[in-house]
Formats: C-alpha cells, sequence, structure tokens
C-alpha cells in the first residue's frame, strides 16, 4: 500500500513570503491523517486532490500557533460539510478526532465559541467533526485501520518556562509532543518542536522516515542523531530562515553530511510529496 507524506507547510514560526507554517498531511489507502496545523490547511488540502472526507486524525505536538492556526478554519469547514452536504446527500460525516497535549479539548472549547462555533443550529454534539482529547505520553492512538500513533515528550519547554507558563496554560505546565506513527507496517517519527535533538532518539526504533524540524538547530545537529540511530531518511522542515530556497536547503544537506549521515537527505519545500 502506498503511503505519502504531504507537506503544506515547511516553514517556522517566522514566515518568508510563499511558505506556510508547519503541516504535514500522511495518506495510505483511503485515510489521511494530519500532523500539525500551523498552515491553511482546510484549503491546502483540496488544492492537493486530498478529499477532505479521507480525514481521520489530527495529531497536534503543542499549541503555538506555527503548529494550530490553521485548526478553526478547518473545524469551520467540516462543520459545513457535516451539517449541510452530509445531510443533504445522505453521506457520513466527517469525525477526525483531535489528538493533542493536556489542555487540548479545552483550547479547542475556546477557540469553538470565539469564531461562534457553537453546539446550536447546525453544529450538534453527535456530528462534531474535530472532538478533541488530551492524552498522555505513550498513548497508543488507533487513527484507522492499520494506523496507529503514539505521542512521547520533548523538551520544547524547559523546566523554568513551563513552570512561568502554568497561569496562562490552566494551572498545568505546557509540554510538547513528537509522534510515532506505525502505518501499515511502515513507521514514521515526527520530532514536533524539540528542546534537542535527543529527544527523539529513544522512539526511532525500525523508523523508516524521520521528520525532524529545523526551526530551532542546524543541520549538523540533527545529522548527528539521525547518524547514530541509523535512520534510513531524513525529512527536514519547519524551516528556519537560514534553510529555504535552493540555498538553504543545499545548505542545509551540507551540514547533514558534515555530520556523518549517510542516509537520504530530504529538506522540505510547501507542497513536496515524500513516498514512504
Amino acid at each position: 500500500m502506498t503511503t505519502k507524506v504531504r507537506v503544506l507547510g515547511s516553514t517556522s514560526g517566522i514566515v518568508p513570503g510563499a511558505s506556510f507554517c508547519t503541516a504535514l498531511a500522511v495518506q495510505s489507502g483511503g485515510d489521511c491523517f494530519l500532523l500539525d496545523a500551523g498552515a491553511p490547511v482546510a484549503t491546502l488540502l483540496p488544492q492537493a486532490g486530498v478529499d477532505l472526507r479521507t480525514l481521520r486524525a489530527v495529531l497536534l505536538t503543542h499549541w503555538h500557533a506555527d503548529h494550530s492556526a490553521g485548526l478553526p478554519l478547518l473545524l469551520q469547514r467540516l462543520w459545513l460539510h457535516n451539517s449541510i452536504d452530509a445531510m443533504r446527500d445522505g453521506l457520513a460525516p466527517v469525525i477526525a478526532p483531535l489528538y493533542g497535549p493536556p489542555t487540548t479539548a479545552r483550547r479547542l472549547d475556546l477557540l469553538r465559541s470565539f469564531h461562534y462555533l457553537t453546539f446550536e443550529g447546525n453544529m450538534r454534539a453527535d456530528n462534531f467533526p474535530l472532538p478533541a482529547h488530551d492524552v498522555l505520553p505513550g498513548a497508543r492512538l488507533v487513527v484507522a485501520p492499520g494506523i496507529e500513533a503514539t505521542p512521547y515528550l520533548t523538551t520544547h519547554w524547559s523546566a523554568p518556562a513551563a513552570e512561568a507558563l502554568r497561569v496562562h496554560n490552566f494551572g498545568v505546565p505546557p509540554v510538547g509532543y513528537g509522534f510515532v506513527v506505525d502505518v501499515h507496517g511502515t513507521r514514521i517519527a515526527y520530532s514536533g518542536d524539540a528542546g534537542s535533538v535527543d529527544d527523539c532518539a529513544p522512539h526511532l526504533h525500525d523508523v523508516s522516515l524521520l521528520v525532524h524540524e529545523l526551526g530551532h538547530f542546524t543541520g549538523d545537529q540533527v545529522g548527528r542523531v539521525a547518524a547514530a540511530t541509523k535512520v534510513p531518511r531524513l525529512l527536514l522542515t519547519h524551516l528556519s530562515l537560514r534553510y529555504h530556497g535552493a540555498e538553504g536547503a543545499a545548505l542545509a544537506t551540507q551540514e547533514v553530511r558534515e555530520s556523518g549521515y549517510t542516509g537520504e537527505v530530504i529538506v522540505a519545500h510547501d507542497g513536496l510529496e515524500v513516498a514512504v
């Protein structure tokens, strides 16, 4: 079965002119799921030829805007499908659970309220398209038949920084996640935003593709952990300005090679498709 990773948005929070913030769509068979939603995914998925009715889940690493800003429009687009198109045409509603760190459900409720997407009128609780779930590290998430995901903790926030944000995070320190996803026997690891390139290292056993951010690190740092864990393929995304464009991609590749990594190196750009 063919599995593809589509890069919907490849940049970090400092956005150059033509690139969107971080979002990846993974397609396998008739199923699709998202890794983060910083880009306008409700528009980009149909533009890429992905039927929104195939969306099975959204895996959210954390709530920084460059990873989550596309959620409100996706929620509205799917709500309109469920409340109008699906009901009119006798189709099943799209129910794509949103899985993220603690406070995810509460934050989505606040967004829903902020954008007037309340449970009244057409928005019914029984066809709500993005039921939100707070998940803990190590949880086994069944995305679709043959597709499972497991979140792991990153050190995106240091302990003092997380503690300082407790008051803004409903009384708990914020955490960031990476994900390991098994797709019909193929294992993909996604770093999310990390505090150290070693955050992902314990989770790379049998990984075929490591998708790692290059917004907080240099290519040689990421290449070092890829070389040490012997992952065969490396997709670099969430790029800082240093690594955008043809020259930036060449620099990233050069730095990764200088680390001693000998596997395949792919530098993301918006619209890139990677077969897994």
